[in-house]
């Protein structure tokens, strides 16, 4: 009975722990997944200011500043059209695909959208300040495999501060004094160990994943110590608090992205490939990000932007 239990609670735990990590890389994916124009704005100022003749024109695609800015995006959409995508499983992910989806029309949609109905929105604030804060020390595990003792000793601080003045973290009270939340996993920190993506794998009820992201969730799952302590033998009578936990941020998450993923679904040919296109973009958007973090103007730039 003992071992069968232990069984049970350690495949219950895992899969709820996968659900709820790979959400808020979702709800991350969908919204910088979205066409930007972010590059669109310089190319319009760097017109050369001579009398309009042959000359300028021929300069024109030469001398763009924007479209140093825009190689990236480029060389990324050449790579995934030259190349293929790392797909290999193609036909498995698009079974677990299309049976994920039929699970989020037939439960977790209808479930977000009672829970925004209900909920006011301080309140929905609230509970994503409280999960939040509840994952920091996997966050500061992350950054200190990551060699950054900076943002690992922001994320303390901001834990202990939360903690206690923000009432368990309710309110994100370090923001407001200027400490930024910079938010990794261990996915990220096999991206700075250098190991490559891997081959694209949609998980049954995670959803867009990669051998790589697969070994992130579980870096994650043990880094967290609320799992620990909830499945040891001591607490076996409270266990129950982490599948309340995973829930809640399981529909907590995909409450934020209701009208994000309805537009994608409206406007994609093929559901399956935008979105395994979109979780491409966003390790590539990941290493990047991992990139600037070591540059220090450039973090700062970053550390703005998270703030935004």
């Amino acid at each position: 009975m003992h071992s069968t239990s232990l069984k049970y609670r350690f495949f219950a735990v895992t899969t709820l722990t996968l659900m709820i990590s790979v959400m808020p890389s979702l709800a991350g994916v969908l919204k910088e997944a979205l066409p930007s124009s972010q590059g669109s704005s310089e190319p319009s100022t760097p017109k050369p200011e001579t009398t309009p003749k042959p000359e300028p024109k021929k300069e024109e695609p030469k001398a763009v500043p924007g479209e140093k800015e825009a190689a990236p995006e480029a060389a990324e959409e050449t790579f995934m059209e030259e190349e293929g995508p790392n797909d290999p499983l193609e036909p498995l992910n698009r079974v677990v695909f299309g049976i994920n989806d039929f699970l989020d029309i037939a439960i977790l949609r209808p479930v977000a959208e009672i829970y925004r109905a209900i909920m006011p929105e301080p309140v929905r604030k609230g509970v994503t300040n409280i999960l939040d804060n509840s994952y920091s020390p996997i966050v500061f595990v992350n950054h200190v495999l990551q060699g950054s003792p900076e943002r690992a000793t922001v994320t303390l601080f901001r834990f202990l501060v939360n903690s206690t003045l923000g009432v368990l973290g309710t309110i994100d009270l370090s923001s407001e004094l200027g400490f930024s939340r910079y938010d990794t996993g261990f996915n990220e920190t096999l991206t700075k160990w250098g190991l490559d993506t891997g081959p694209y794998l949609v998980l049954p009820l995670i959803g867009p994943s990669s051998f790589r992201g697969t070994a992130g969730f579980v870096g994650d799952y043990y880094a967290d110590p609320l799992n620990w302590f909830f499945t040891s033998s001591q607490h076996r009578d409270e266990r129950y608090l982490l599948t309340v936990r995973y829930g809640i941020a399981i529909v907590s998450e995909r409450e934020k992205v209701i009208e994000t993923i309805k537009n994608i679904k409206d406007g994609s040919l093929d559901y399956y490939v935008t979105m395994r296109s979109i979780y491409f973009q966003r390790q590539a958007y990941m290493a990047e990000k991992l990139k600037s973090w070591d540059t220090p103007g450039a973090a700062k730039t970053e550390e703005k932007s998270s703030t935004s």
